[in-house]
């Protein structure tokens, strides 16, 4: 079986536990993730099956909108609730403080990954480190906070934001700095992943059911999660060069450069490919026939 499941992750199971428990009800071995969603979250995880594993880096590194409600005056270890309590005060944030904030917050900006985050360090995720009490050093990452909304505020300590960032970006950290902005602290007491570029969260699968029948049906075609990308037909003469591993020349009048999904003339998907500047196309993931 080959293409996606685009779940709801539960709260309160990791990434890896919603590949495993799809594992064993379809009894297959290569499925794995795009994007990996702290335990506390929810929301939209793509899952990707059999080939479709060769798509998951340009799933993945699609912007992304999580809709996040904030608790101000409080720290934990973890950057969200489900951690342990190092530091409280009471605080009454400004709506118009928090706006002015947030602005800033918008466009690209080093982040320092936290120690709870699955970046491997010495063979081993950030986080199994961080629950023996060792802390590393970590090197900052740039990402982009492409906007932030105040969706619902109560006046005091909460409130609810909608944030669209790019890949890499880790909201518990971006969330513990916009709280050190504003004079205080701030974790998050709920967090939901509601867009992959251009996925949403309408129709995704529930893992509530061991019918594989209802898993299934749910799969859809690799093409499905990359519409994103341009998209170009090759011809059967084209198409075999690309599966060769050769260049073709791309004479469509409207002008592409980059990552693109090829389709044969009038038929199917069958990977990506990339433009260059002189008009060449060339492979880069492609479905076996």
């Amino acid at each position: 079986m080959n293409g996606f499941l685009l779940i709801d992750k539960p709260t309160g199971v990791s990434s890896g536990q919603c590949v495993y428990f799809i594992r064993s009800i379809l009894n297959q071995k290569k499925i794995g993730h795009c994007g990996t969603l702290d335990p506390l979250a929810t929301g939209i995880l793509p899952l990707c099956l059999g080939q479709a594993t060769r798509f998951s880096n340009y799933v993945s590194s699609q912007s992304k909108t999580y809709q996040v409600k904030v608790f101000f005056g409080l720290e934990t270890d973890t950057g969200d609730i489900t951690g342990k309590k190092l530091c409280y005060q009471e605080c009454c944030i400004d709506l118009i403080e928090l706006k002015e904030t947030l602005g800033h917050m918008i466009g690209e900006m080093y982040q320092m990954p936290p120690m709870f985050s699955a970046i491997k360090k010495n063979g081993k995720p950030l986080y199994y480190w961080a629950r023996k009490g060792v802390y590393l050093y970590r090197e900052k990452r740039k990402i982009n906070i492409e906007s932030i909304l105040i969706k619902s505020f109560d006046n005091k300590n909460r409130a609810t934001l909608e944030i669209r960032c790019s890949k890499g970006t880790y909201i518990r950290a971006l969330v513990g700095f916009i709280g050190k902005q504003l004079g205080t602290y701030a974790t998050i007491a709920e967090l939901r992943r509601v867009t992959i570029g251009l996925i949403k969260e309408e129709g995704l699968v529930q893992l509530k059911s061991k019918d594989k029948g209802y898993y299934l049906r749910s799969v859809i075609e690799c093409d499905e999660v990359l519409k994103n990308l341009p998209k170009i037909n090759l011809s059967k003469n084209q198409l075999k060069k690309i599966r060769n591993g050769q260049q073709v020349d791309y004479n469509a009048v409207q002008e592409i450069e980059g990552i693109v999904r090829l389709y044969e003339e009038e038929g199917p998907f069958i990977g990506i490919g990339k433009i260059d500047s002189l008009m060449k196309v060339s492979p880069k993931r492609l479905l076996t026939k």
